[in-house]
């Protein structure tokens, strides 16, 4: 998160009042969302990202239980392209995350610190991809 804020207002984009934590779950995000809605009315920004399908699953709820359409009024947006993405209505736009990847870094990491006997630090980058479904709007 502090990444996140940092680059946001290096950018000029942060807005404190925009951004909502909680736990990676349903619920928290549908509390999230009806608490943003509740807060934030027709000053809805035009977009949310959520830091999880979960999230992003409880938030939908919010939204459609408030009669907000998406994607015309808000488009919403997850983090790791789950299956639970194609199940929701709408489908949720999503960043897929390469999990075989993640996974062999993990277990590249793992190896080298069982063979030195020793923490090794290291930076590990991982490919992503947006992939667009019918929670967003394509302008």
């Amino acid at each position: 998160m502090e990444n996140f804020r940092n680059y946001s207002q290096t950018k000029g984009i942060y807005h404190d009042e925009l951004v909502f934590q909680g736990s990676f779950t349903a619920q928290s995000g549908y509390d999230l969302m009806k608490e943003a809605i509740q807060n934030l009315g027709d000053q809805l920004p035009p977009a949310f990202f959520a830091a999880s399908d979960s999230l992003a699953i409880g938030a939908l709820r919010a939204l459609q239980e408030a009669g907000i359409s998406l994607p015309d009024r808000v488009s919403l947006i997850s983090f790791n392209d789950t299956s639970l993405t194609k199940q929701v209505y709408p489908p949720l736009s999503s960043i897929t995350v390469y999990t075989e990847e993640m996974g062999r870094a993990g277990m590249d990491i793992l190896n080298k610190e069982v063979l030195h006997g020793r923490k090794i630090p290291s930076l590990t980058m991982l490919g992503t991809r947006l992939t667009l479904r019918e929670s967003t709007r394509n302008e």
